[in-house]
């Protein structure tokens, strides 16, 4: 069972220290097209091959913090209520499942907080997920932009296969709004970028070493590239305009940047300039 981490020290920690595991909640494929937007075929097939119906296999990454006070997922992959139909259509391979890497680690009634870049199917999964009438994370604050939840609610016709449905947000106990970018907890904090979605918000753990959580705004590294956005993205433009500060605040500031649908490269330091990114992938063996 892959995972991948590293230890950082938080700024405004008392005691201990602060645990980063990238976990995994399996595979699953998309249309390419959709995948990679306007970025022509012949470029973006060097990068992953398609299968034979055009998808593309992409991970689900999921990081997993803990620190002596609290503990926390970003996002929550593509859980494990999957009909048949849908399984088919994405192609899901669980064969790493996050409820049984969460384990290794400690328990789902550790976790306090989930923080969702934002709520499509496939980064959202187990947060709504039940066992025995319970919520799987029973005890954790699910955190994404208002906005956001208002969108997985009201979908139209352009946006309605992205959300899981309206059945999913029926646990709303441990809902919990913010409205744009806010703390969270000590060194954990959140920017609202919309783009991907008008409620997408990209995650940022900060203490000696800096960890950015590029959610959909940055899904792997190919994206890096400020013009390759996928053709999902709601608001392009604002992806675009997100894209450069973030990607360049990267850089200038150090961070760590996750990439949760990258199959090679889970987590990397970027250089250069934004119009221009060089990667360094971490080591986390």
């Amino acid at each position: 069972m892959p995972f991948y981490t590293f230890n950082c020290i938080s700024n405004q920690m008392k005691e201990g220290n602060a645990e980063i595991h990238i976990l995994s909640d399996g595979h699953f494929t998309l249309d390419g097209g959709a995948f990679f937007g306007i970025v022509p075929k012949v470029f973006w097939s060097r990068y992953i091959q398609p299968d034979e119906d055009n998808r593309v296999k992409l991970a689900l990454n999921v990081p997993l913090i803990r620190t002596p006070e609290w503990s926390a997922l970003i996002d929550s992959g593509i859980g494990n209520n999957l009909d048949e139909k849908f399984a088919k259509i994405f192609k899901v391979d669980k064969r790493e499942n996050l409820l049984e890497q969460i384990n290794v680690f400690t328990e789902p009634d550790e976790i306090g907080f989930i923080v969702h870049s934002h709520l499509h199917f496939d980064h959202m999964g187990h947060s709504f997920e039940k066992r025995e009438d319970s919520p799987v994370f029973r005890n954790a604050r699910l955190i994404a932009q208002e906005e956001e939840f208002s969108n997985m609610k009201n979908t139209n016709e352009l946006t309605r296969s992205s959300y899981p449905g309206k059945n999913a947000i029926q646990y709303r106990g441990g809902r919990k709004p913010v409205n744009g970018s806010v703390k969270i907890k000590d060194g954990l904090r959140v920017i609202k970028t919309g783009g991907h979605t008008s409620g997408h918000q990209v995650v940022l753990f900060e203490g000696e070493k800096k960890i950015m959580y590029f959610g959909d705004l940055v899904p792997t590294t190919f994206h890096l590239r400020l013009p390759y956005v996928t053709a999902i993205d709601t608001f392009p433009l604002d992806s675009l305009k997100m894209k450069k500060k973030l990607i360049q605040k990267a850089i200038d500031e150090k961070y760590i940047c996750i990439f949760n649908h990258d199959l090679e490269i889970k987590a990397a330091y970027l250089s250069g300039e934004a119009s221009n990114v060089k990667v360094e992938p971490v080591d986390m063996d």
